[in-house]
């Protein structure tokens, strides 16, 4: 009786634990050979705690400095770049694979903020901007998502 109850159970787990380790071929068929399911990842969130706004998606959105700017603010969408502060004016963003050109269009130049380059970090809750300047390099703003 004993080696009928272990068979019976080995020949259940047997079918069970093979029902788990692959699907038929049908509906592998109907998800399309080769995709791969992706996987959705927290995003990751800055020092005080808060995730990047919902819905925020690459260097789109309004952005703080961390270090001392005459930027008060500013704000991104598309390739228009807007400011407030001291330094308050309209602008552009020419994108790039990992660098973008930016550009401030102010009635009264600033010499130390005007033509640069602006990089997304990694994990995409702070903006650089290395602004062009003398041979050794311009002023370089850090942001964060306001």
């Amino acid at each position: 009786m004993r080696k009928i109850t272990a068979a019976m159970a080995l020949g259940l787990s047997v079918v069970l634990l093979s029902g788990c380790g692959k699907s038929d071929s049908k509906s592998d068929d109907a998800k399309g050979s080769g995709q791969q399911t992706s996987r959705k990842t927290q995003p990751e969130k800055d020092k005080d705690g808060k995730a990047p706004a919902a819905g925020a998606t690459g260097v789109d959105g309004t952005w703080k400095p961390i270090n001392k700017s005459p930027i008060a603010t500013m704000t991104i969408s598309g390739n228009k770049v807007t400011t407030t502060g001291k330094l308050a004016c309209p602008g552009t963003l020419k994108p790039g694979k990992k660098k973008s050109a930016i550009a401030l269009n102010c009635a009264s130049k600033d010499p130390e903020r005007s033509r640069g380059t602006l990089e997304l970090a990694k994990d995409g809750s702070h903006i650089y901007v290395e602004w062009d300047g003398a041979a050794w390099g311009g002023m370089i703003d850090s942001l964060r998502r306001a």
